[in-house]
């Protein structure tokens, strides 16, 4: 358990101080991570399933304002790590990824205070213009962030793993059984909540066509994005071929030869 408790949390490292340091490459992502643990544990394909599946739910967890949304990659990371190593399902594990999310989130939060006590050697390494002195203060401080975020992932999964598939075989089935619907409907809530940033009247209508060819023709997912793919490529050439699309670009190369001619003109 060492082991395996080591390798996810220094991928849970690499994908955090990559993910900030290139300013963000998205491999915090649910899909990315779950992936990740599932190749180092020798099960990619338990690891892609939970992937996708905790990318439902951390869909609408976005970080708007002074909000604290849940950690999506300590979350999945440790999450999948059960579901691989234990007997616990997806569901159930998903019920827990939620929780370690938020106790991560406002983790945080709170390191957020620790590279303030560098300021004062930032704001001297700017005054004397020294770039190298910069640059080394500000990976110190994200390398603090990552190992405190490596830290809680190795302690959760080395210390926690065991514990909680013995709580979970010891709890009643009603309680399981409540955990299992309860995961059930967090995809159902991370859409909602991504739908309410997104929702309009004109895109109404598009949410309802998808819903009418999933749940009367059986049309899968991938059948319906490839769909829409095609219809916004057939939107797209019907609105450029349009005669007020064709007066646009006439009217922009008028005043491009105005310009032209201007310019001309100042130059003589």
């Amino acid at each position: 358990m060492f082991l395996n408790a080591l390798l996810v949390s220094l991928a849970v490292g690499v994908c955090y101080f990559t993910n900030e340091w290139f300013c963000r490459l998205f491999n915090d992502k649910p899909i990315i991570i779950g992936t990740i643990v599932g190749i180092l544990l020798g099960d990619p394909a338990t690891g892609i399933i939970c992937g996708g599946t905790y990318e439902l739910i951390f869909l609408g967890a976005v970080n708007i304002g002074g909000t604290v949304p849940s950690d999506a990659l300590t979350g999945t990371a440790i999450a999948t790590t059960f579901v691989i190593l234990t007997d616990m399902g997806i569901k159930e594990a998903m019920a827990l990824a939620i929780p370690v999310g938020l106790l991560m989130g406002q983790v945080q939060m709170a390191l957020f205070i620790v590279p303030s006590f560098f300021n004062g050697y930032i704001d001297k390494a700017i005054e004397n213009d020294n770039d190298k002195m910069f640059g080394w203060m500000a990976a110190l401080t994200l390398f603090m962030k990552t190992f405190f975020e490596a830290l809680f992932t190795f302690i959760a999964i080395y210390l926690g793993s065991d514990a909680i598939t013995a709580i979970m075989k010891a709890l009643p089935e009603a309680v399981t059984g409540g955990l299992t619907v309860a995961g059930g409907m967090l995809a159902a809530v991370g859409f909602a909540m991504l739908l309410r940033m997104i929702w309009s009247k004109k895109l109404a209508v598009y949410f309802f066509v998808g819903f009418f060819l999933t749940t009367y023709l059986n049309v899968p997912t991938l059948g319906i994005a490839i769909a829409g793919v095609l219809y916004c490529i057939i939107r797209y050439y019907s609105i450029m071929n349009s005669p007020k699309s064709l007066m646009n670009q006439n009217a922009d190369m008028v005043n491009a030869d105005m310009v032209i001619e201007g310019d001309e003109l100042f130059n003589d």
